[in-house]
Formats: C-alpha cells, structure tokens, sequence
C-alpha cells in the first residue's frame, strides 16, 4: 500500500469525524453536551459516543502528525526539513490563532503546531528514548489532572453561555475562551500531543506502513476490548461525580483503540484502498475542511439555533454530522475535479515560504 494514500486516507477519516464530538462545544463551549437522563435515546447515543468516539479521532490526527513528520525528513532530507518544517508549523500556529480568536476557541492547530516544534527537535533520538519520552508526556500530566480533579471538587452547576450581542461580544468571548486553552497548553494538552506524536514516529519506524503493524487478531481481540472495557468501567466510575477524571482516563484508552485501527488500515488490500478515494482527498484537503467545519458550527449554533442550543439533543448533533460531512465530501470531490489547492492549503504554503524568507535562517 502506498504509505501518503495510507496516511491520507486515515487523517480524512478522522478529520470527518471530528464533529462529532466537536459539534456540542460549538454550541455550548463552557459546558459541551449536557445529557438529558430521562430520554433513553439521548443516553444511549452519549454513551457510544462517550465510549467509541470521543478522543479518538483526535488521537488518530496526532499520531498521524508524527508519521508526517517522519514522510517529511524522508521527502528533504535532514537539511531541509528542519526549516521547512519550522517554517510551516510557525504558519499553521498562525493560521489558528486567527482560527482561535475569530472562529472557535476550541482550535487544535496551535497545540499541533507547538508540539511539533517540540518534535523536530527530538526526532533524531533513538526509538528506546522516543518511547519513554512519549510514556513519560502521556501519562503524568493525565494522572496529575486526574489527581487534581479527584482532590478538588468540581463544579456541577452548568454555566450558562451568554448570548451573543454584537460581533464585538463574541470576538471578546472568543478571547478569553482562547486564552484559557491556551493556558492549558503547558499543563496537559501540548505533552499528551507531543506523545501522540512520539508515538507516530516509532509507527513509522517500525515499518507499520510498508507491512502492517501487530496481527489482526491482536488488534480485535486484545487492544480494541482493553480500550472499550477500560472507558466502560472508567465512564460507570466517574463520570456522574467526576467527569473530568473520566475524560482524561478515556484519552489513555483511546491510544489503543487507535493503535488498533492504524494497523488494521495498514493490512486492508489496495483494492479496498482504492474506494477510500474521497477519504484520500479529505485528508489532503484537511485544514481547508477543519476551518470549514468551524465556520458553519459557528454560524449554525451563534447565529441560526442561537435561541435553541439547550433544546439540542445528542439525535441533533448526529443528524447535523451526518450532513456536514455529506457536505464536506461533495466539496473535495468538486476540489478534485476542478483540481484546485484548497484555500487554507493555499494560504498554508504562501505564509510558509514568506516565513521560511523572512524569519527562518
């Protein structure tokens, strides 16, 4: 299997899924989804969500932005990559402080950005010390937060989201949104990244994408019930009194989860492959298609249901999904034959090479 139309397909894959989990925080960015225990329906679609997607498709990105890293050392050469590299994670952390400020505070590119400085910067180590790099980075900062959560008490009122009134609000309301995440950052969301990474380099490495990873019974019958049992048993223990608990636990067993999944993809024939050609082309369109989704999440939930967020059930957010990726397909597949660079990839490569002049030495 040719190992860009791997990665490509797999970052479409998640990128399409993104939503899913994101679309609730887009309507509700203090609270995300609330569920509502006396619909049976709104329960059970949480709890798969909950249990099989939140965390995941985000987790699969990262680990996917360390496999490009590695395809990219491959395609320059040492030499280059580091300024290329440079040049291009200092324009995307551009791109998503627009993103953060005017968008969605919720933008990820930032945390992609920092953490990939990080990596370029220690991606030349052996895969021994990589490893207990990406342990370390993973699992401290989630067991501290854990621990913290565990001693505070957190908060169970719901905080309401004011309206908006006026651009001015909402850009102010994005601010200051953003500037807590980014606060973040150093705490928990760029080291759990930056292991994320790590562990795409050792994927790479270890030679994943030219033969397959670990065995398919491996996959199915050991890794992918160790990480749906783990985030059962994690969700039934804490997520009614200590939700934050549960959802960093649950970042932990969505790597396996993962893990299992890329190298599932990596044994599937290439005539299998062939019909994941619009996933191909939503993973090359992909930071076109992560700026759209923030665009029409902000104008659905701040503009058109902004009197109706709290209504909103988990049946509404699936529905919508399901339509914003329908979307999101037809658009790469008109991108494909009109055969143009998306906008933002575009934008991507111009701010890269303006960057790569004027500030890389």
């Amino acid at each position: 299997m040719n190992r860009v139309v791997l990665v490509d397909v797999l970052r479409g894959f998640a990128l399409l899924g993104l939503p899913l989990t994101n679309l609730a925080y887009m309507a509700d960015f203090s609270n995300g989804y609330i569920v509502d225990k006396e619909n049976d329906v709104d329960v059970f679609l949480t709890f798969i969500i909950d249990v099989f997607v939140q965390g995941r498709f985000r987790t699969i990105f990262c680990i996917l932005f360390g496999v490009s890293m590695c395809l990219y050392i491959e395609k320059y050469g040492h030499t280059l990559f580091y300024q290329k590299a440079q040049a291009r994670l200092y324009a995307l952390c551009l791109i998503g402080c627009v993103h953060g400020v005017l968008l969605w505070p919720g933008d990820i590119l930032v945390n992609y950005a920092v953490s990939g400085l990080l990596l370029i910067y220690v991606i030349h180590l052996d895969s021994k010390t990589l490893f207990k790099m990406s342990v370390l980075t993973i699992v401290a900062p989630i067991v501290l937060l854990a621990y913290l959560a565990l001693i505070f008490n957190e908060q169970k009122t719901v905080v309401m989201t004011p309206q908006i009134d006026g651009v001015l609000a909402f850009l102010y309301r994005n601010l200051t949104n953003f500037a807590e995440m980014l606060a973040l950052l150093p705490f928990l969301t760029l080291w759990y990244t930056f292991g994320l990474m790590l562990i795409g380099v050792l994927i790479y490495r270890s030679g994943w994408l030219h033969c397959g990873g670990v065995s398919p019974m491996y996959c199915v019958f050991i890794l992918m019930p160790l990480a749906l049992v783990g985030a059962i048993i994690a969700r039934w223990l804490f997520f009614d009194e200590h939700r934050i608990v549960f959802e960093v636990i649950n970042w932990l067993f969505a790597i396996p989860f993962c893990l299992a999944l890329i190298s599932l993809a990596a044994q599937v024939p290439n005539w299998i492959v062939k019909k994941g050609h619009l996933l191909a082309l939503a993973g090359r369109y992909s930071l076109s298609l992560y700026l759209l989704q923030s665009v029409l999440g902000v104008m659905a939930f701040q503009i058109v249901l902004q009197n109706l967020q709290l209504e909103l059930r988990q049946i509404h957010f699936v529905a919508i999904f399901v339509l914003l990726t329908v979307l999101q397909l037809s658009l790469v597949w008109w991108f494909s034959r009109m055969n143009v660079t998306g906008p933002a990839e575009m934008l991507l490569i111009k701010l890269q090479a303006v960057i790569q002049k004027r500030v890389i030495k």
